[in-house]
C-alpha cells in the first residue's frame, strides 16, 4: 500500500527535475585530476521535508530533504539507482544526494526515496 501511494504522490505532484549521474573517470597523472562523465536523467520527483524525529538521526542534517524519484524517467525508461553525490537538478535548485533507499512493490522498483543536500 506505501508503496502505491508514493508512486501516486511521484506521478500526480511530482516536478520534473535532472537526474545527473556523476561517474569519476580514470585518473590522469599528467594533470593530478580524474576527470568527471554525466548523464542526464529526466524523471519527476517530489521533494519533502524530514520529520523531527528523523532530524534527529546522526545521519540526517538540519536542512536536508527527501527526494522521492519516479523509477522511470519521463518517457517510462526504467533509470538506475541514485548513486552518493549523484545531482537533483530543477526547480531553481541543485541539490547532491547524500544516501537512497529503494521502495519495491514485489521485485519491481516503484521509486526511490533520496537524502539530498544542497
Amino acid at each position: 500500500m506505501l508503496s502505491k501511494d508514493m508512486y501516486t504522490l511521484v506521478n500526480e505532484f511530482g516536478q520534473s527535475v535532472t537526474l545527473r549521474k556523476v561517474v569519476t573517470g580514470a585518473y590522469d597523472p599528467s594533470t593530478g585530476t580524474a576527470g568527471n562523465t554525466t548523464t542526464d536523467y529526466a524523471v519527476k520527483s517530489y521533494m519533502a521535508e524530514f520529520t523531527l524525529t528523523e532530524l534527529s538521526l546522526d545521519t540526517v542534517v538540519r536542512g536536508d530533504r527527501k527526494a522521492l524519484l519516479s523509477s522511470f524517467d519521463t518517457s517510462g525508461v526504467a533509470i538506475p539507482a541514485p548513486d552518493e553525490s549523484d545531482l537533483l537538478v530543477g526547480v531553481g535548485d541543485t541539490v547532491r544526494v547524500v544516501s537512497t533507499q529503494t521502495i519495491y512493490s514485489g521485485d519491481s522498483v516503484v521509486c526511490y526515496i533520496c537524502q539530498v543536500r544542497e
